[in-house]
């Protein structure tokens, strides 16, 4: 019979609150964050926040050509699609860093191997106290 690896509730309880704790900092964090994106060919370049508002344009005139509007649409969207992709890769730094640990609580509940070699969660019960027989 395979030997169970048994989790630590209180471990994963403590690491929550350490957690909760840490989710409002990185809400002002994240709130901070702006990205700057350039086109393929650099002649455009967007700023956008992490609530995904555009906040600043840069557009080289030489790509203002009334003739070909097309192109500098797809400059534009090349270029805010590139700060929106930096947005998200900020952001996921931000939230790995509070949910660090939690990954591998996690995949013990599941019953997947710890491949960090980190140590595992052990759980820590109270004994069993053996009942009371009544008094005849």
């Amino acid at each position: 019979m395979p030997e169970y690896e048994q989790i630590d509730f209180s471990a994963l309880a403590n690491h929550a609150r350490r957690m909760q704790g840490s989710v409002a900092d990185a809400q002002l964090d994240l709130r901070n964050i702006e990205a700057t994106g350039h086109s393929t060919d650099g002649m455009v370049s967007a700023t956008v926040s992490a609530e995904s508002r555009v906040v600043d344009l840069r557009i080289d005139p030489s790509v203002i050509d009334p003739d070909n509007p097309e192109r500098l649409v797809r400059l534009l969207v090349e270029a805010i699609d590139s700060a929106h992709d930096t947005v998200a890769e900020q952001r996921a730094e931000v939230m790995s860093g509070i949910t660090g640990g939690l990954q591998d609580i996690l995949a013990g509940l599941n019953g997947e191997k710890n491949e960090k070699k980190t140590p595992s969660v052990v759980p820590r019960f109270p004994e069993r106290r053996p009942r009371r027989r009544p008094r005849p």
